[in-house]
C-alpha cells in the first residue's frame, strides 16, 4: 500500500488557520504523500507560510497564482498531482493523524471507486461529530443516486456535498473537476461530489471522523447576496444539464430541485417574493409585510430570515433567539437566550418563525417551545405546500 496520494489544499487569505492544517498533513501515519499547496493569489501572510514549509518537507509542492478562484485552484492542484488518488484539504481545517491512512486503507480493502468519511465540526470552544445519514458499508454507487442529494426528509442530504473528508480515484475525478465552470464560487463541492458519484460503482461509508471543519465566524454569510442569485443559477444550471444526460434523470431531477430550494432558502429567500404583494417569507406560508415576528434559530436559514426581514421589508424582528446564542455573539450576531420567551408577552409578536431546515430538528425546538407555552398557532416553519412542490424552482430558471 505505497500508493501516493496526492492532497490538494486551495489556500486565499487563512493564514491565521494555515500552519495548524499543514501540521496536521505532514503528521499523517500515511506518509505517502504528494502535498500541493495553491496558494491562489493570498495578500496576507499564506504565501510565505507556504514557502516556509515547502522548504521543511520534500514532498510539498506550492503553487502561486493570481487569485481566480476555488473552482481553478482545485483545477491547477489537479494538474500538477502525480498521485492516484486525490484527497481535498481546506485551508482553515485540519486532519486528524490517521485520517488519510484509514481513507486509503478502506479504499484498498474494498476497491470502492469513492471512500467516504463523517467529520468534525469545530466553532469557537465547541467540536462536535457530524454523523452521515447513511450507515457504513460498501454500496453499489447506483443504490445511492435516489437519496445522494435529498433523502424524502427536508432537509437531509443522503451524501454530504463536500469535497473534503473523502478519497477519490484521480482517474475519475479528473474529467469532472475540469469540467466545473469556474464562475461557480458558491456551491462548488456540489458540482463535484455527485456528479462524481454518477460515475463510481462502488462506494465506501466509513463509520470514522477524521476531518476538523472549522466554521469561522462570518463564513456561514460569505456567499449571500454578492451576486448571490446569479451564482446559485449558474450552479443549478449546471448540474441540471449534468442530470438530464444520466439514465437516473428523472430521479435526479426531483432531487435538484429539493436541492434548489434549500439553496435558495439559505442564500436568497427574497426570491421566493419575487412576485407577490403585501407578504413575505412565501416558503413559510407568506407573512403580512407590517406583522412583528420572533426568529429561531441563527444558522443559515436564520441569518437568511433575518438579513432579508432586517433590510428588504416592514415586518418588525422582535427578538432573534438560539440555543448557542453565546457563540453567535461572538461572531457579532445580535442573538438572544430563547429562555427570554417565557417572560415575553405573546401580544408582542405575531408569528415566531424557525429559521432551520432540518425537519428532524424542527420536531425538537417545537417541543422546546411548547414547554416554554408558546401558542401553537403563532409557530410558523415551512410550508407543506412548498416541501412537496416538486416544480416550485427549477421550471423558473
Amino acid at each position: 500500500m505505497n500508493d501516493i496520494i496526492s492532497v490538494i489544499v486551495p489556500i486565499y487569505n487563512v493564514s491565521v488557520y494555515l500552519k495548524k492544517c499543514i501540521s496536521s498533513i505532514l503528521a499523517q501515519t500515511y506518509p505517502y504523500l504528494q502535498i500541493i499547496l495553491v496558494d491562489d493569489g493570498s495578500t496576507d501572510q499564506s504565501s510565505e507560510i507556504c514557502d516556509f514549509y515547502q522548504r521543511q518537507d520534500h514532498r510539498i509542492q506550492v503553487i502561486h497564482r493570481k487569485n481566480g478562484g476555488l473552482v481553478s485552484a482545485r483545477k491547477e492542484g489537479l494538474q500538477a498531482s502525480t498521485g492516484k488518488y486525490i484527497c481535498y484539504v481546506d485551508g482553515d481545517d485540519w486532519l486528524e493523524a490517521d485520517m488519510i491512512e484509514q481513507l486509503i486503507k478502506s479504499m484498498m480493502q474494498t476497491d470502492a471507486d469513492l471512500v467516504i468519511s463523517n467529520h468534525f465540526c469545530d466553532l469557537e470552544n465547541m467540536v462536535w461529530k457530524v454523523q452521515g445519514r447513511l450507515k457504513a458499508g460498501i454500496y453499489d454507487a447506483k443504490d445511492l443516486i435516489p437519496m445522494m442529494l435529498y433523502t424524502g426528509e427536508f432537509y437531509e442530504f443522503g451524501i454530504h456535498q463536500f469535497v473534503w473528508g473523502k478519497l477519490y480515484r484521480k482517474e475519475i475525478l479528473w474529467d469532472i473537476q475540469m469540467q466545473v465552470d469556474d464562475r461557480i464560487t458558491c456551491g462548488e463541492d456540489v458540482a463535484v461530489t455527485y456528479p462524481y458519484i454518477l460515475k463510481a460503482e462502488h462506494i465506501c461509508i466509513l463509520d470514522y471522523a477524521g476531518y476538523h471543519y472549522l466554521q469561522r465566524a462570518g463564513s456561514m454569510t460569505s456567499c449571500y447576496y454578492i451576486e448571490a442569485w446569479m451564482q446559485s443559477k449558474i450552479l443549478l444550471k449546471y448540474l441540471q444539464r449534468i442530470f438530464q444526460s444520466s439514465v437516473d434523470a428523472g430521479t435526479l431531477m426531483t432531487q435538484l430541485n429539493q436541492y434548489a430550494k434549500n439553496l435558495l432558502l439559505a442564500r436568497q429567500i427574497h426570491y421566493f417574493d419575487t412576485f407577490v404583494e403585501n407578504k413575505r417569507l412565501m416558503p413559510y406560508g407568506g407573512i403580512p409585510e407590517d406583522a412583528r415576528v420572533v426568529i429561531y434559530g441563527a444558522g443559515k436559514l436564520g441569518q437568511s430570515i433575518y438579513d432579508y426581514l432586517m433590510q428588504e421589508t416592514s415586518i418588525e424582528v422582535i427578538y432573534w433567539v438560539d440555543k448557542n446564542y453565546e457563540l453567535y455573539q461572538k461572531m457579532h450576531l445580535k442573538v438572544h437566550n430563547p429562555e427570554k420567551l417565557r417572560d415575553l408577552d405573546d401580544s408582542t409578536y405575531d408569528f415566531l418563525m424557525i429559521g432551520i431546515n432540518s425537519q428532524k430538528t424542527v420536531n425538537i425546538v417545537e417541543g422546546y417551545l411548547a414547554e416554554m407555552s408558546v401558542r401553537k398557532e403563532k409557530i410558523r416553519w415551512l410550508s407543506e405546500d412548498f416541501i412537496k412542490e416538486e416544480h416550485f424552482i427549477l421550471d423558473k430558471l
